[in-house]
């Protein structure tokens, strides 16, 4: 049994107030809100043969927020 997390940072859903989002892009590296695909590559990749040894893991998909 393997037991693994995602845990995304600010995603972009379209709701938030344009000051927020500036203001959260200018403190992310790669300047922006995660999308659908940044998500889901990790989780796809947790969930493949790829991440078979692999376990009490973390995955942080935050562009650098938490940095």
């Amino acid at each position: 049994v393997r037991v693994n997390a995602v845990s995304p940072g600010g995603f972009d859903t379209g709701d938030a107030p344009t000051s927020f989002r500036t203001r959260y892009d200018e403190h992310t590296l790669l300047g922006r809100m995660a999308g659908h695909d940044d998500i889901k590559g990790a989780v796809l990749f947790l969930a493949s043969a790829a991440a078979a040894y692999i376990t009490g893991e973390n995955i942080r998909v935050d562009g650098g927020y938490s940095r």
